[in-house]
C-alpha cells in the first residue's frame, strides 16, 4: 500500500482534500533527506506522482484556488522546494486551469 493509500484510504477521498493536510502531506514528501539533498523530487518518479496526486486531491476539493493556497502555504515550510512543486504540478491538466 503506498503511502498516499494509507493517508487517504484505499479508495481516495472524493471531497478532495484541505489546505493543511495538503501541506503536511507535501512536507512529508519533502523532508526525506535524500530529496532535501538532491533540493527537490525528480519529475519522474514515484515521488512525483505523489505529488501531483496532492495537488489533484487539492483541485477536487476546491480547484486551483485552493492548489495555490496550499502551494503558498508549504513555500512557507519549504522555501526551496516551491520551484520544484509548482515544475511537477506543472505537468497535471488541473495546474493549468
Amino acid at each position: 500500500m503506498g503511502f498516499l493509500s494509507k493517508f487517504f484510504g484505499a479508495s481516495g477521498s472524493t471531497s478532495g482534500l484541505d489546505v493543511e493536510t495538503a501541506v503536511t502531506t507535501l512536507s512529508a514528501l519533502y523532508d526525506d533527506p535524500e530529496v532535501v539533498s538532491e533540493r527537490g523530487i525528480a519529475i519522474n518518479g514515484r515521488r512525483a506522482e505523489e505529488v501531483r496526486a496532492v495537488g489533484r486531491q487539492l483541485h477536487k476539493g476546491g480547484g486551483k484556488e485552493r492548489m495555490l493556497a496550499a502551494r503558498d502555504r508549504f513555500r512557507e515550510k519549504h522555501s526551496w522546494a516551491g520551484a520544484n512543486l509548482e515544475t511537477i504540478w506543472s505537468s497535471i491538466p488541473e495546474w493549468q486551469k
